[in-house]
């Protein structure tokens, strides 16, 4: 017999994966609003795949982390394209972590992901009489075919048996139609939500950032540590190393002005969520004889001590994706007064201001980059930036984004 009630609210915060060394945006919204919600009494349990990481129940900073085990409905599956499907766009199934779900003394699930681990909080939450809302944070609308197309590259050839697994258990259903609320990151997304379900609560609510934690001055003497030589410019970018990400564009910068005999450097930090992007960007920079003046960190504790020294040592933070539905990191580079250049692209041109506390750029446009970057050169326009980017982050403080969830989850139980 499944147990249904539970005293303070309790959330599952269900989510494809969730592990520590394979950070992104959703994982990092998952985690820094289930420890602002703990501050407002409100305990969140998050359940994921053990994608990327162990099986088992794992406690931090007061947050239960339950991992389950899963598998790719495909076959044959090597355990190469298992791990590409386990970083980017794998579409599980999991009886364990449905079973869990289940039989939680759940009040709201919240749901982060799609395909099959939605059915399954779905179907969990319809059996127990709980409403369930889903936060889109991927770009739902705006995702490229050609980025759609290498998502699925790896499941060519295979036999797909989750096509009957699907509809057995009426895994075919739209599960926004029975959500009591849906969340978007992007800003761009939110008009066309609202117009494709009409009726439905669709609400844009941001992500946020740890302006204070982002600010703690670190110890960590950046280009000592990186071996890069003091006298260089720091170009930075965190992000997954992935063809979403658009790093080698960067690289392509990078050649442009040491060819102009500017004295620059890459730094790019984040998982490795495409290996053969990885690989691609690697070579590229050999291709331009630019691999000396390119460093890789593929992969760092979120909001350790190397990620605080990159944002508050390096000269200009560069994020110039094909597509992103908001872009944390802006926030983190603002919170330590980093001049921004991002892409005109999905949530990035609602999120940045052009010429107010950013510069936006084509990202397919390399020549947009390259006078973006010759125009911070300009001390008046640097500052004018880095001011109105520490004036912007203010409105972005995970407490207050926690607030404004925690009012959305009362409002979907009818409190």
């Amino acid at each position: 017999m499944c147990s249904l009630s539970s005293t303070p609210l309790k959330v599952a915060q269900v989510v494809r994966r969730f592990a520590f060394e394979e950070w992104g945006g959703t994982e990092n919204v998952v985690w820094s609003t289930s420890n602002a919600l703990l501050r407002q009494g409100v305990e969140s349990e998050i359940i994921a795949t053990a994608a990327c990481a162990a099986p088992g129940q794992e406690m931090r900073d007061g947050v239960s982390i339950r991992r389950f085990p899963y598998v790719y409905p495909y076959f044959p599956l090597s355990a190469e394209k298992k791990l590409v499907l386990d970083k980017k766009g794998g579409n599980p199934i999991s009886p364990a972590l449905y079973r869990h779900l289940r039989c939680g003394d759940f009040d709201v699930y919240h749901i982060h992901t799609l395909g099959r681990m939605a059915q399954m909080a779905r179907q969990a939450a319809l059996s127990n009489g709980r409403p369930y809302i889903m936060s889109f944070h991927g770009g739902l609308l705006d995702v490229p075919d050609e980025e759609q197309q290498k998502m699925t590259q790896p499941l060519r050839g295979t036999l797909r048996w989750g096509g009957l697994v699907d509809r057995v258990l009426g895994w075919r259903r739209d599960p926004v139609l029975d959500a009591a609320g849906v969340i978007c990151v992007g800003a761009n997304e939110l008009s066309a939500l609202q117009e494709q379900y009409p009726g439905k609560r669709v609400i844009y609510l941001p992500n946020g950032v740890d302006v204070e934690a982002m600010r703690r001055p670190s110890n960590l003497l950046l280009r000592s540590h990186l071996d890069i030589p003091p006298e260089r410019r720091i170009l930075l970018c965190i992000s997954r190393i992935d063809y979403q990400k658009n790093q080698k564009l960067l690289v392509e910068l990078t050649a442009q002005c040491r060819a102009a005999n500017e004295d620059v450097h890459l730094l790019l930090i984040g998982p490795v969520s495409v290996p053969s992007y990885y690989d691609e960007l690697k070579k590229l920079a050999a291709d331009l004889g630019v691999s000396e003046f390119l460093t890789v960190v593929p992969g760092a504790e979120p909001g350790g001590e190397l990620i605080r020294a990159a944002y508050q040592q390096s000269d200009v933070f560069l994020l110039p994706s094909l597509h992103e539905p908001f872009g944390i990191v802006a926030l983190e580079a603002w919170s330590c007064g980093l001049p921004v250049i991002a892409s005109r692209v999905g949530g990035l041109q609602h999120l940045v201001h052009d010429g107010e506390d950013g510069l936006l750029c084509d990202p397919r446009q390399l020549n947009d980059w390259v006078h973006a970057l010759a125009a911070l050169r300009q001390p008046s326009l640097r500052e004018a930036l880095v001011q109105g980017g520490n004036k912007s982050v203010s409105d972005y403080s995970w407490e207050r984004i926690s607030l404004r969830l925690l009012d959305f989850y009362r409002e979907v139980l009818g409190a």
